[in-house]
C-alpha cells in the first residue's frame, strides 16, 4: 500500500471498525459546473462521488472532486474524514473530528490534516459555527452557515443555504467570503434524491487566488442504503 494512503485508511478504520456491523450508509454523485471550496474556485466542471458512513453519533467518509479539465494547479481532489457528534441538549450539540486531505500529483503539500469544531443550534436557520485548522499548511477557517428548508409538494422541496466566513493562513493576510445556494430537490422514492440548483459566491482575497464574484450551477443524485 502507498505510505500516503496508510493515514487516512486507518482513519477511516478506527471510526467505523467498533460498529462496521450496524452501518448507515449514504452515497452521492455530483456535478459541479464550478468546484469552488470556502469561497475559493479551484476548477471548472467537477465531478464529485462521495460515501457517508453512520453510526449512531460516529461517522466516517470518502468525498473525491474530479474535474473534468485539470490543470496544474488542480488535478483533483480526495477527502477522508471522521467524526463524532457530541448532544449537549436538543438545541445544542458539537462535532469533533479530522479530514485527511490528498491531492494526487501535486509536488507540494499533496497530502494534508485538518481538525474541526463545530456547534450546530437547532431552531430557525438551524445555524451551525464550525472552525477548521490544517496543520499542515497552518490554515484557520471559521464559518457560518444556515439553511432553510420550503416545502413546494410531497416530493419536492426548495432547499436555501448561506455560508459567510475568513480564510487566515499563518503566512497571508486573511480574507472573507460568502456563498448562497438554493436547490431545488426532487424525492424519486423514500431512499433516493435529484436536486439541481444555482450557486454564488464572492471573497476580499485580492492577492492569493484573485477576487472575483463566481456563479454556477450544481446537480446531486443522492440514495440511502
Amino acid at each position: 500500500m502507498p505510505p500516503r494512503l496508510r493515514l487516512p485508511l486507518l482513519v477511516l478504520a478506527l471510526a467505523v471498525a467498533p460498529s462496521v456491523w450496524a452501518l448507515d450508509v449514504s452515497t452521492k454523485l455530483r456535478f459541479e459546473s464550478k468546484y469552488v471550496s470556502y469561497g475559493t474556485k479551484y476548477a471548472e466542471e467537477t465531478w464529485a462521488p462521495m460515501i457517508d458512513l453512520s453510526q449512531g453519533d460516529y461517522y466516517a467518509g470518502i468525498w473525491g472532486y474530479i474535474p473534468t479539465h485539470p490543470r496544474k494547479a488542480f488535478e483533483g481532489e480526495w477527502d477522508f474524514f471522521a467524526g463524532r457528534t457530541l448532544k449537549l441538549n436538543p438545541l445544542v450539540s458539537f462535532d469533533f473530528g479530522a479530514t485527511v486531505y490528498h491531492y494526487p500529483r501535486t509536488a507540494v503539500d499533496d497530502t494534508t490534516l485538518e481538525g474541526f469544531v463545530w456547534v450546530n443550534l437547532a431552531g430557525p436557520l438551524s445555524p451551525k459555527l464550525k472552525l477548521y485548522y490544517d496543520f499542515t499548511v497552518q490554515n484557520w477557517i471559521g464559518e457560518l452557515l444556515v439553511s432553510h428548508t420550503v416545502s413546494l409538494s410531497q416530493s419536492t422541496a426548495l432547499v436555501l443555504t448561506g455560508q459567510a466566513g475568513f480564510r487566515r493562513p499563518d503566512h497571508h493576510d486573511a480574507w472573507n467570503y460568502g456563498t448562497v445556494q438554493a436547490d431545488v430537490v426532487y424525492s424519486i422514492n423514500e431512499k433516493t434524491t435529484l436536486a439541481v440548483g444555482l450557486r454564488s459566491t464572492n471573497n476580499t482575497d485580492h492577492d492569493a487566488v484573485g477576487h472575483a464574484v463566481e456563479n454556477w450551477f450544481g446537480l446531486t443524485l443522492a440514495r440511502s442504503w
